[in-house]
């Protein structure tokens, strides 16, 4: 596997993606593929073909010059280029990851960490930071296949799928909102065992570990963005308590947020200081 590079398209209108990285020519046990990642309900049509992307899905498109991405409407989605071998392709189809078809990101935090590690290496120059790159791409493509098996059938057979991907949307969009398992059901008009079983299916994952995952994404993006106390993160992301919104975020981040606040900020700071010594 080998990544040419990642980032995020934000308006509307038409974008060609072209393979102009400069690399050897890619040989017939290789194809380039273009991966496009959507967080929100989006509609694009891809070499004349018109998908309809719903919450945390991402579609394969393989190409060999170049390829257009138009966005109906506006939304903004994240691409990646990559170059992955032949036989990989192959073994991805036979497990339900099939090409040109929509598939369920299970783990969207997790991917979110990672894809922060592809935009921080993607464009360096060492060996290292090359290194990571393509050590954040073979994970990514393992969390994909991970969620993804069979997701496309799953998609038409799963009772109530469009409520679920509606409400998944709602949940990543509102992490603050009292989100209670048995309020769900009623609206939905179904019983909690038949509720887990029909979310696990759609998305490979419980509608509570998404309620969480969201919550540590926007307590994540708060203590990025200001310098609200603990307990007022913890509140503003929907936390009941703050021993619970600490113990959560430790266990899913892998520090305290006092500590991810210092580190993130500290590495904002180093990041400014390079641009302003490159500049110069």
């Amino acid at each position: 596997m080998c990544l040419a590079r990642c980032g995020e398209q934000q308006q509307a209108g038409t974008v060609v993606y072209q393979r102009d990285w400069k690399r050897p020519g890619v040989g017939n046990e290789e194809r380039d593929v273009l991966f496009v990642l959507s967080g929100v309900r989006a509609i694009l049509r891809i070499e004349d073909k018109q998908y309809y992307m719903q919450p945390f899905t991402f579609l394969m498109i393989p190409y060999e010059n170049s390829i257009s991405v138009e966005t109906q409407g506006s939304t903004a989605y994240r691409y990646m280029q990559a170059t992955l071998r032949a036989d990989y392709l192959e073994r991805l189809e036979s497990i339900g990851l099939t090409l040109r078809e929509t598939h369920t990101l299970a783990q969207p935090l997790v991917i979110e960490e990672i894809w922060k590690l592809l935009l921080a290496t993607i464009d360096a120059v060492d060996p290292l930071s090359r290194e990571m790159a393509e050590h954040g791409l073979a994970l990514l493509m393992c969390l994909m296949r991970e969620g993804s098996d069979g997701s496309v059938t799953r998609a038409a057979e799963v009772p109530h799928y469009d409520k679920l991907t509606a409400l998944r949307h709602r949940i990543y969009s509102h992490p603050e909102s009292s989100w209670f398992i048995q309020d769900i059901c009623n609206e939905l008009g179904i019983s909690r065992p038949y509720f887990h079983k029909i979310y696990l299916a759609a998305f490979g994952t419980t509608c509570t570990q998404d309620v969480i995952a969201s919550r540590i994404a926007c307590s994540k993006r708060l203590l990025e963005t200001s310098d609200e106390p603990i307990a007022a993160v913890s509140q503003k992301s929907g936390f009941e308590t703050d021993v619970y919104f600490m113990r959560q975020f430790k266990r899913h981040v892998g520090m305290t947020p006092t500590a991810y606040r210092r580190i993130y900020r500290q590495a904002a700071a180093d990041e400014k200081k390079d641009s302003g010594k490159k500049r110069r």
